[in-house]
C-alpha cells in the first residue's frame, strides 16, 4: 500500500513540522501581539469602569449619610419645637382638647403612610428621648 510506504511517510512527516512551525511563527509573531494587546485593552477599561463604580458608589454613600444626618438634625428641631409648644399651650390651657391634636396627627400619618416611599419612611430612625441619639 503506498500511504504505508517508509519513503513517503518521511517527506509527509517533514512537511507537516516544517508548514505547522510556519504557520505557528507567523501566528506568535503578527497576530499574537494583537490579541495579547486588545485583552491588554479590555482589562484597562474594566479596571477604569471599577474605579469609577466605585468613586460613584463612594459618593453616594456620602451623600446618603449628609442626608441621614441631615434628617436627624431636623427631627430634634421639630421634636424640640414640639415639646417646647405643647409645654407652653398646656401652661397656658390648663384644659386642652388633645383630640383634635390627635385627629391632625393621625391625618398626617395616614396622608405619609399613603403618598411617602416606603424606602425613605424606613430610612428615618426614631430614638426614644432616653438615649439622646448623637452622631
Amino acid at each position: 500500500m503506498p500511504q504505508l510506504d517508509r519513503i513517503i511517510v518521511f517527506s509527509q512527516i517533514f512537511w507537516l513540522f516544517f508548514i505547522f512551525s510556519i504557520f505557528y511563527a507567523i501566528l506568535t509573531h503578527y497576530f499574537l501581539p494583537y490579541f495579547l494587546k486588545s485583552l491588554k485593552v479590555r482589562k484597562q477599561v474594566i479596571d477604569l469602569n471599577t474605579k469609577e463604580v466605585l468613586k460613584r458608589t463612594e459618593r453616594t454613600l456620602s451623600k446618603q449619610n449628609l442626608l441621614k444626618k441631615i434628617l436627624v438634625k431636623n427631627l430634634e428641631v421639630t421634636s424640640s419645637l414640639l415639646i417646647h409648644y405643647f409645654g407652653q399651650l398646656i401652661k397656658d390651657k390648663k384644659r386642652i382638647d388633645t383630640l383634635s391634636i390627635d385627629q391632625k396627627i393621625g391625618f398626617v400619618i395616614l396622608n405619609t403612610i399613603k403618598f411617602c416611599n416606603l424606602k425613605l419612611l424606613n430610612s428615618i430612625s426614631v430614638y426614644p428621648k432616653s438615649l439622646k441619639f448623637k452622631n
